[in-house]
């Protein structure tokens, strides 16, 4: 056996028995926190931007090299499991599947994410001091929309509705 062909089946050996020991702990529907781009400690902005809090559709896999991933509600595909935290102080409840915070710096990528799952969304404009500024996002079609501002956490069911917690600085 090469060199490179021994390599790579411990690679496969080890990310199979992390895969194996994440999903023996953790069922698929466990509440995550996953950083599909870049963990924080390595880049805080882009981390804060595609941060997810989220549940796992699946349980762990390993890639073709070994990597140990897994797919949360909200991502397509597999997120490495290096990227994935366990969400110990979630805002989600019984049966939601995916928070996101809406902020002027997620409000793009959220507003693309509604598109891509068939979800229409637009933005939610207010007058502030005489101007007309976007403060938010509705979500569906009225009747039945929401609106999230700035600030707020909107909520995905697993029935694909739609709610939406407001932020505490809003609620005070």
């Amino acid at each position: 056996m090469s060199n490179y062909r021994a390599k790579l089946e411990r690679a496969k050996a080890e990310g199979q028995r992390q895969a194996d020991a994440w999903n023996a702990a953790h069922p698929v529907g466990t509440r995550v926190i996953a950083y599909p781009s870049v963990r924080p400690e390595y880049d805080a902005n882009l981390a804060a931007n595609t941060r997810l809090v989220t549940t796992t559709r699946t349980p762990a896999w390993i890639l073709g090299h070994g990597e140990p991933v897994v797919s949360v509600h909200g991502y397509a595909g597999g997120i490495t499991l290096e990227h994935i935290d366990i969400d110990h102080d979630s805002p989600l409840l019984g049966g939601e599947l995916l928070a996101h915070v809406l902020t002027e710096a997620t409000y793009g990528r959220i507003d693309r994410w509604l598109d891509d799952i068939g979800i229409f969304a637009k933005g939610y404009w207010q007058e502030v001091d005489g101007k007309l500024i976007t403060t938010g996002l509705r979500i569906g079609e009225k009747p039945g929309h929401v609106v999230a501002k700035f600030g707020d956490t909107i909520i995905w069911h697993g029935d694909r509705s739609f709610s939406v917690r407001q932020s505490e600085v809003a609620a005070s």
